[in-house]
């Protein structure tokens, strides 16, 4: 259903509604003139305020503006609480309020915060006419943000990463993403835990940046030498047992986009040596398997990781890393960016939410709101994704539906980091408990018993026996 027209300006302390007044009429003018008004106010709802404008249904949103001259305090109030407001066919009047609060319509449009299509407009009265001057603000920017922002708006329901985030960490490994991705023919390397997004971030961050839109993925995990080169590069019929047809291979699937290669370390290292060559290559040469002519892909290559870069270094070819690791990004956790996981919450569950009988908005309460902010939250964003599934699935069952879901997603914690949690008994119990959480964790983060062994500089044994293995 179609949300109509949608006219947005701030409250004038000189003028009072006239502005929007002649603003609507000047629209209706131009014969695009509003179903709904948004007002903005600072402070508190001003007296006398009409609940219409020339039959157009107005609607004061007050918003917290301590200093109507911050462009900060502005910019971040109107991000915060109006864009999300916003929809259907948007139209502003940047003209009302401090310049403070012209200049944010401008960065917003510029840095495609509003909404695809919205259209700005400038207003003047004319004492000697006594009419109002509607003017377009042609003032178009093509930035970074725009066309990330650009991308997510055309996937709504898509939990990506919103561009400026609030937390200093995640801001900056964001803006150090954007940088790096705009280097053209550079390989990008992504570090980061599970469930951080790295795979979301290259589709809704890096693939925009990099004006690459199509994204062909590999998860590296699980494959055998002739498997992988057999994906990577293709091969010729015959060119193994089982090849009984051609197969083009990603890097041809990917040509004119971006090759993404996820947990990298796992590729076999045959395939590690032949993706050197690629690379080394400004054309990005290779040959398939069982193939006798070479042939190039127009790509752009990203590569992730769940391990520390010291660690990577010991799983990869030293050729290879040295290639992707001239420009590395690291996306922290969500327990190191605390300010931005109730917005990351409100993402995963629209992306989640598929049944109208579902709140609109993400449930939130007290108790929720402790426990993200101390949990520490060892999965990250797939943490928040159980939460979210465990609401709906306790959605209906009255006012207690919140908390019973939070307390099963408590009570189910199964993914504990070394250290979290010191467990029960003696001092002898609970040492051997670490050491074997220790084992688990270290295994699976660096892949084998042996590169676990290698990275805590101690026997392979040894931890196989604190595991319990034999």
């Amino acid at each position: 259903m179609s949300e109509g027209r949608l006219l947005v300006c701030w409250h004038s302390e000189r003028a009072g509604v006239e502005v929007v007044t002649n603003t609507v009429g000047a629209l209706r003018n131009k014969r695009l003139g509003p179903d709904r008004i948004l007002y903005l106010v600072q402070g508190g709802r001003p007296r006398s305020l009409p609940d219409e404008i020339l039959g157009t249904r107005l609607e004061a949103l007050a918003l917290r503006i301590d200093d109507p001259t911050r462009h900060r305090v502005v910019y971040e109030a109107v991000l915060r609480d109006v864009c999300p407001r916003l929809r259907g066919e948007v139209h502003v009047n940047v003209s009302p309020g401090t310049p403070a609060m012209h200049a944010v319509w401008l960065v917003l449009h510029a840095g495609g915060a509003l909404p695809a299509g919205t259209r700005l407009w400038s207003s003047q009265w004319n004492p000697e006419t006594k009419r109002t001057r509607l003017d377009a603000v042609e003032f178009v920017v093509t930035t970074y943000l725009a066309e990330v922002r650009r991308r997510a708006g055309a996937q709504p329901d898509v939990a990506a990463y919103e561009t400026e985030a609030r937390s200093p960490a995640r801001r900056a490994a964001l803006e150090r993403l954007a940088r790096y991705a705009r280097v053209i023919g550079a390989p990008l390397l992504i570090l980061g835990e599970r469930g951080t997004g790295k795979t979301r971030l290259v589709e809704t961050h890096v693939s925009p940046l990099k004006q690459r839109p199509k994204v062909v993925s590999l998860a590296c995990g699980g494959l055998d030498s002739t498997l992988a080169e057999s994906l990577l590069f293709g091969h010729k019929r015959g060119a193994f047992t089982g090849a009984a047809s051609d197969r083009p291979g990603l890097l041809a699937e990917a040509d004119g986009g971006v090759l993404f290669l996820d947990e990298v370390q796992d590729l076999p290292a045959a395939a590690q040596r032949k993706l050197v060559r690629v690379l080394q290559d400004r054309n990005r040469r290779y040959r398939p398997l069982g193939g006798d002519r070479e042939r190039s892909a127009d790509i752009e290559v990203v590569c992730a990781s769940n391990l520390e870069l010291e660690a990577l270094q010991t799983r990869l070819d030293a050729d290879l890393f040295d290639r992707i690791s001239h420009l590395t990004v690291r996306v922290p956790p969500l327990r190191e960016c605390r300010e931005d996981v109730r917005d990351d919450w409100s993402r995963v569950w629209r992306e989640l939410r598929r049944d109208a009988a579902l709140p609109e908005r993400a449930p939130w309460s007290d108790d929720v709101e402790r426990a993200l902010a101390v949990d520490t939250l060892p999965g990250n964003l797939r943490d928040l994704q159980r939460l979210a599934l465990l609401v709906a699935a306790w959605n209906g069952d009255g006012g207690a539906q919140l908390a019973s879901a939070l307390e099963e997603w408590q009570a189910a914690r199964s993914s504990v980091a070394p250290g979290d949690d010191l467990g029960t008994g003696t001092r002898r119990d609970r040492v051997r408990g670490f050491q074997a959480r220790l084992a688990r964790w270290a295994k699976d983060r660096f892949g084998t018993w042996g590169a676990a062994a290698k990275a805590l500089d101690c026997d392979e044994k040894t931890l196989r026996q604190d595991a319990g293995e034999r």
